[in-house]
C-alpha cells in the first residue's frame, strides 16, 4: 500500500520527462473507481489522469446508477477523456437507496464485477461521509467495502477518498477539505485540470459559473485526500 501512495505522489510531481523515465522501471496496475453517479469520478480524476493519461496503467470506472440519457452519453465522453473502460448499472438514481431492492444481490454482483475486472486498487466513497453526505456515495462505498470482504485474501486493496465537498448556499463547490487529518494528502496542483475537464464534460451538472469556480480553487485545496480501508483514524468527518 505505502508503494501505492508513494508511486500516485510521484507521478503526480514528476514533470513529463521525468514521469517518462519513472514509468519505464514500472509495471502497469489496473485502478477502479466505484461510484454513485455520472460525474462523481470527477474527485479522482486527477488521480486517474495521472495514472492512465500520462501513465501506463489501465483506469476503469464503474457507476452503479444509470441516470439519463444526456449523462450516460457524458460518461462515455468522461472516460474517453481519461482513458478509462467505462461500466454503467441501471440502479435507479434517487436518495432512497432502499430503492436499490435486494441488497445483499447487490453485494453479490458486484463482487463478481471486481473479481471479473481484477484491479490492484479500487478507488471509493468513505461510506462514513460520502465526500458530500449524499447517501448514495455513502451506499456505493459501503457496498463496495462488503463485496470485497466476501473475497477474502484475494480481494483486492481498497483506498477510501477522504476529500470533503464545501458548498455554498446555492450549492456551488467553492472548497474542498480533508474528512480525516490521518489521510494521505496527494498533491494534484499540476493535474487538476482534469478534474476541471471532467466537470466541463458533465455540462448537464456543472454550468459556466460552477466550472470557473472549480479552475479558481486555492492551490492548497487542489489535493486529493485518501485513506486505506480498515485505517485506523482518531478522528473523521461523519454524517448525521
Amino acid at each position: 500500500m505505502r508503494f501505492l501512495f508513494v508511486a500516485l505522489a510521484l507521478s503526480l510531481a514528476l514533470g513529463p520527462a521525468e514521469a517518462q523515465r519513472s514509468r519505464a522501471v514500472r509495471s502497469p496496475v489496473r485502478l477502479l473507481w466505484i461510484g454513485a453517479h455520472p460525474d462523481d469520478e470527477a474527485l479522482v480524476a486527477p488521480i486517474l489522469g495521472s495514472a492512465c493519461v500520462e501513465g501506463i496503467n489501465d483506469c476503469a470506472i464503474l457507476v452503479l446508477t444509470g441516470g439519463s440519457e444526456v449523462r450516460s452519453v457524458e460518461l462515455q465522453r468522461a472516460g474517453a477523456a481519461l482513458h478509462a473502460q467505462i461500466t454503467q448499472w441501471d440502479l435507479p438514481d434517487v436518495f432512497d437507496v432502499s430503492q436499490w431492492g435486494d441488497r445483499a444481490a447487490l453485494v453479490s454482483k458486484l463482487a463478481s464485477y471486481i473479481v471479473s475486472e481484477s484491479p490492484a486498487v479500487i478507488y471509493t466513497f468513505d461510506p462514513r461521509h460520502g465526500s458530500s453526505c449524499h447517501p448514495a456515495h455513502r451506499e456505493a462505498g459501503q457496498l463496495t467495502l462488503d463485496a470485497i470482504a466476501t473475497l477474502g485474501t484475494h480481494a483486492p486493496r481498497v483506498i477510501l477518498l477522504e476529500t470533503l465537498i464545501v458548498r455554498d448556499a446555492e450549492s456551488r463547490i467553492t472548497g474542498f477539505a480533508e474528512a480525516t487529518p490521518s489521510a494521505t494528502t496527494i498533491d494534484a496542483t499540476s493535474t487538476w485540470h482534469y478534474l476541471v475537464d471532467d466537470a466541463a464534460i458533465h455540462a448537464s451538472q456543472f454550468d459556466a459559473e460552477q466550472i470557473a469556480l472549480l479552475q479558481s480553487i486555492p492551490a492548497d485545496q487542489r489535493r486529493v485526500w485518501l485513506l486505506p480501508s480498515g485505517a485506523t483514524v482518531q478522528s473523521i468527518s461523519s454524517c448525521p
